[in-house]
């Protein structure tokens, strides 16, 4: 397949890109890591966000952006390259050399600084090969894993979706459709706004809840991949969307986000915003982009590793006089980005060429 080289971040879709638009995915996946991690220190450190707050939404529907971009990616990068049952092997071998690594790191420190009984062995091996997505109840160690695990799952259903996309689109877009037949049902039937989303913890996390944003981002791709958008009716849906996310009308638990119409409000937003990225066409400041480029090319390390670096810097730093929650925020944001550069580049970057240099013949 002819086109430019790309390296592969968590969902992924650039590391290196020759298209400011496709550059800008990478600026999304970047406000989306901030956006994670920034819930979590809130949650940590100051309040409790609900269904009212940006940052409460965010804290929820930033991870479904993500799979939404996720699946953009793996067909942007796969669409052509996963033609057989072999290159479907070496599609999944190669997301394996991708996410384990920093999936075994996260797993092991969490294992680690954790005052509660060790996890049995299964579980420790489920979570290191992230296959614990596929086994109910969804066990994961390490904070956030759980949309690892579910990762893992629509990796194995991917060359099953592209197969169908490439062979007729309309195959493809019915597959996606009943995928959000699914998400209907657990919005509707599996879950309840009467209890908190605590207490459904475990079945918003399931693998098929999720699965439409992840098969939407691939069909993203193959209905859009041709589509020119004016920069006013671009501008529209960006504008539209982030209103939507600071100013839906809805309060409470963050329950009453994920269930009923809401839970379809707050999903086509998702899809809109990351349509919106995918056909920006103005240029921003350097000094804006450059920065969001390398957040985006490290989300997963900051994703996976925060609150790890929380825990440290959070243990440490209380100890000393003056230091604040605002300024232990701030260090776990700053040594969070700088542990997960120093790790991308000296572990999963070397581990991604590994990979595909082993399939290389797919």
């Amino acid at each position: 397949m002819n086109q430019p080289e790309i390296l592969i971040s968590t969902d992924e879709t650039t590391i290196k890109k020759q298209t400011r638009r496709i550059d800008s995915l990478d600026w999304l996946r970047g406000l989306m890591a901030l956006s994670i991690m920034s819930y979590h220190l809130c949650f940590w450190y100051f309040f409790t966000p609900d269904a009212s707050t940006f940052i409460g939404r965010m804290g929820i529907y930033g991870v479904s952006i993500f799979f939404v971009l996720s699946g953009l990616s793996m067909a942007i990068v796969y669409n052509h390259f996963i033609s057989s049952v072999y290159s479907g092997f070496a599609f999944l071998i190669r997301r394996i050399f991708r996410i384990w690594p920093l999936l075994g790191i996260a797993t092991i420190a969490t294992i680690f600084i954790s005052r509660n009984q060790p996890p049995d062995l299964a579980t420790i091996l489920l979570n290191l090969t992230g296959f614990f997505g596929f086994v109910p109840p969804f066990r994961n160690i390490a904070t956030g894993a759980w949309s690892i695990g579910n990762e893992m799952v629509y990796y194995v259903l991917t060359p099953f979706i592209l197969w169908a996309y490439n062979y007729k689109k309309w195959v493809g877009n019915l597959i996606v459709l009943l995928t959000s037949c699914i998400t209907l049902y657990f919005a509707f039937v599996q879950l309840t706004p009467t209890e908190t989303l605590v207490q459904q913890w475990g079945t918003y996390i399931h693998p098929m809840n999720n699965l439409f944003l992840y098969a939407a981002g691939i069909a993203i791709y193959y209905n859009l991949r041709e589509a020119k958008f004016n920069p006013f009716f671009n501008s529209a849906i960006l504008i539209g969307c982030v209103l939507l996310l600071l100013f839906y009308p809805v309060s409470g638990n963050q329950i009453l986000i994920v269930t009923g119409f809401n839970r379809i409000a707050f999903v086509l937003t998702s899809i809109g915003l990351v349509v919106g990225f995918y056909k920006f066409s103005f240029t921003i400041p350097r000094v804006v982009s450059y920065p969001l480029e390398k957040l985006g090319i490290v989300t997963y390390g900051v994703y996976i590793l925060h609150p790890i670096v929380n825990h440290y810097v959070g243990t440490y730093f209380p100890q000393i006089e003056d230091y604040n929650h605002f300024q232990i925020s701030c260090l776990v944001i700053a040594f969070t980005i700088i542990y997960a550069l120093i790790l991308y580049y000296t572990l999963e970057l070397p581990l991604m060429k590994l990979g595909k240099r082993l399939t290389s013949k797919a």
